[in-house]
């Protein structure tokens, strides 16, 4: 999988996760509290594409991380919709082995 392909397909996972929240969850605390996640998380993959500053990295695969967790519970739900090429994206991030920053970034976990 090419670096374009996993932004991609992270970048799908995102809208799924956000159309499953549209179209299932009531309006209420919980639902705004993961559209702002899901709100930074575009936030820090739009930086990190222009700013390749090691923090900028850092936060953007932690919020990449959060999403791919909120939307695995989704996926074990067994919401429709899930695409087999994010398995890999899924995989790279629920177990923190991420090869440029560590298991949990620079800071730990």
């Amino acid at each position: 999988m090419t670096a374009y392909d996993f932004a991609q397909h992270m970048d799908e996972i995102a809208a799924w996760y956000h159309a499953i929240l549209t179209d299932l969850y009531p309006d209420g605390p919980d639902r705004d509290a993961k559209e702002l996640i899901l709100s930074h998380r575009s936030e820090f993959a739009k930086l990190a594409a222009e700013n390749v500053a090691p923090a900028i990295g850092v936060a953007a695969v932690q919020w990449n991380r959060i999403v791919v967790i909120l939307a695995d519970a989704e996926r074990e739900l067994g919401r429709p919709g899930w695409r087999p090429e994010w398995t890999d994206v899924y995989e790279y991030y629920l177990p923190g082995n991420d090869v440029v920053f560590g298991p949990f970034g620079p800071a730990g976990p």
